[in-house]
């Protein structure tokens, strides 16, 4: 999975992402449940979700034209919507054989999977409005499945079949209440998906690290134990800013902060430290002594969940 990228492990590291845009990213599409059909209703499994199914029944071979998904047991929990980190416990079978081709860790699940990501996959997206404590059966093309450049066609093709169980979800976007802005500071308007859209005040930087509270949220209150959900944008602050980074419009994925990791700058861990859950937090890191740049950055966190 995706660590948080170079730029926050140290204040020198801010200016190395690549700079892109955040106007196109995912969550913003409505639930669309995937189509069942032949391909993936003729899957069976037994056993508790959560844990390992003790018996797979797979009638091969099975072709498909496009992806299936069946549900093999409802679960009652959250709904997954597209931008929703979920942890998945899986095992994937050969539909022309019938054999196991790869499988997950039945254990604790240690990094989330992002419905709606383009690094998720066919797996991933058809995972789309079902909830959490299902598990479903998913007949994907082999094709699709094991090759990003293969050409989509209407045509049967054989079929991987994917039983996965949907074992916990975290929220898609921040959610928490909006918090009063401070004068003189960044302002951040959100997407109907949650990504942030961040205004530089015609003011000079701060020479201090600032944090400021977007939206407190009221979920758990993350502490140096937790490894942190987010999703997150980075600019300078500049005038016109350019956007130095941003999981949002990367892979769409959200990644994972570990809190008690030296790896981590300190101004980071100490602005997530304390946030409850659903909280979007905005941290104002000037250029460190010594620093290659005298650029300050902006950055804007969705704090999502934590493991």
């Amino acid at each position: 999975m995706r660590k948080i990228p170079a730029l926050i492990v140290t204040a020198g590291l801010l200016a190395t992402l690549t700079a892109c845009s955040t106007s196109t990213a995912p969550g913003s599409a409505g639930c669309t449940t995937p189509a069942s059909g032949d391909a993936s209703s003729v899957v069976s499994a037994s056993g508790t979700v959560g844990k390992k199914p003790t018996s797979v029944s797979i009638p091969t071979p099975i072709n498909t034209k496009q992806t299936e998904v069946s549900t093999l047991v409802a679960g009652h929990g959250q709904v997954i919507t597209d931008g929703t980190p979920v942890l998945i416990k899986y095992t994937i079978y050969s539909g022309a054989t019938g054999d196991v081709v790869s499988s997950s860790s039945y254990g604790t699940p240690t990094a989330p999977l992002t419905v709606g990501a383009t690094s998720g996959g066919p797996i991933a997206d058809a995972l789309v409005c079902s909830t959490v404590g299902s598990r479903v059966a998913v007949a994907v093309k082999a094709s699709e499945l094991t090759s990003t450049t293969a050409k989509k066609t209407d045509k049967s093709g054989p079929a991987y079949i994917a039983v996965v169980d949907i074992v916990k979800a975290f929220l898609p976007k921040a959610d928490g209440r909006l918090v009063r802005g401070v004068n003189n500071m960044p302002a951040v308007v959100t997407a109907a998906n949650g990504a942030p859209g961040i205004s530089i005040p015609d003011v000079a930087a701060p020479t201090t690290e600032k944090v400021q509270l977007i939206r407190k949220g009221s979920g758990h209150v993350l502490t140096k134990s937790d490894t942190a959900i987010v999703q997150y944008t980075a600019v300078d602050w500049a005038s016109t800013p350019t956007v130095q980074g941003s999981t949002w419009t990367d892979t769409g994925a959200a990644t994972t902060v570990d809190l008690g990791s030296s790896q981590i700058a300190a101004s980071v861990r100490s602005a997530l430290i304390g946030q409850p859950v659903g909280s979007q937090v905005m941290v104002v890191v000037p250029p460190a002594k010594g620093a290659t740049t005298a650029s300050t950055y902006v950055y804007v966190f969705d704090v999502l969940g934590a493991l």
